[in-house]
């Protein structure tokens, strides 16, 4: 109930996240069922086609309230991309672990273009700052507004706010760079924060449905991929099987347990990818 508690708590700032979140979550879970249902065409059904899934329109794709379960509990679903695997040619199963694979995979790829994108943002950004030696500027204040120096024995990007400095350490800049939306709000301005946290909410979604969806539970991708390589079940699990799954799922959810795994594994996501992100920059000279 985290965005019930802060609408009533703070609306504006709210409604303000969600408008900002609500592209990338769009385009992110429309994609992913168009995903499904371009492979199951390639496979050989032509049921999502035919139904008109084939298609990036997200009206087509978000379930209302499965889309709004995803801001009142964090936890939300699209309309799931119907598949016949009657139709398919070749080795049924082969077909089904590829259909249940392409929505995982393509929230995996917009993730990783999200990303580099991102990372490319905030190299742009470090790469205009000059360099201000330690000793200089614990004795004047330094004449440009932003600008990086050493602080607690490693580098870092202090910003002047008048009255006082506010600073970030590198390596949290590119470890957290997703969350750092208040640094490029103090160094450009109002706009492209708003841009940037558009863009961080669109990588966050899409890592977290790549996450999410590789769950071993039915009615979830996962389920299919482990059946479809270890169990070799029937392809679709039984109603009783997909309720019990809902179930449990719910169960972790407000238990606080898959919130966070969810957030441990993209923390730590985040963190090799600003690894290398710093590596990368720092071969090119920006850092």
């Amino acid at each position: 109930m985290y965005y019930i508690q802060e609408l009533l708590r703070d609306p504006v700032a709210t409604l303000t996240v969600i408008l900002l979140a609500l592209p990338g979550r769009m385009l992110a879970m429309s994609m992913h069922e168009a995903a499904h249902a371009y492979v199951a065409d390639r496979c050989g059904d032509p049921t999502a086609r035919n139904m008109g899934r084939l298609t990036l329109n997200p009206l087509k794709h978000i379930d209302i309230l499965g889309f709004l379960m995803l801001y009142l509990v964090g936890f939300g679903w699209a309309k799931p991309v119907p598949v016949n695997p009657r139709n398919f040619k070749g080795d049924y199963r082969k077909c089904d672990l590829k259909v249940s694979l392409a929505g995982i995979t393509m929230n995996l790829i917009l993730f990783l273009a999200g990303a580099i994108v991102l990372y490319g943002v905030m190299g742009f950004a470090l790469s205009g700052l000059p360099e201000v030696s330690e000793a200089s500027f614990l004795l004047t204040y330094p004449d440009e507004r932003a600008f990086i120096t050493v602080a607690d024995g490693a580098r870092a990007v202090f910003i002047d706010q008048g009255d006082h400095y506010v600073y970030w350490h590198l390596d949290d800049l590119l470890s957290y760079a997703p969350y750092c939306g208040e640094f490029v709000q103090m160094l450009w301005g109002n706009m492209p924060y708003y841009l940037f946290e558009m863009l961080s909410y669109f990588v966050q979604i899409n890592i977290v449905l790549a996450i999410f969806n590789l769950i071993p539970i039915p009615p979830l991708d996962g389920y299919h991929v482990l059946n479809d390589l270890v169990l070799h079940r029937n392809l679709y699990s039984s109603a009783r099987a997909a309720q019990i799954g809902t179930v449990v799922m719910l169960v972790l959810l407000f238990s606080g347990a898959l919130s966070s795994a969810l957030s441990f594994v993209v923390d730590g996501a985040f963190s090799i990818l600003g690894s290398g992100a710093g590596a990368i920059l720092g071969a090119l000279g920006v850092l």
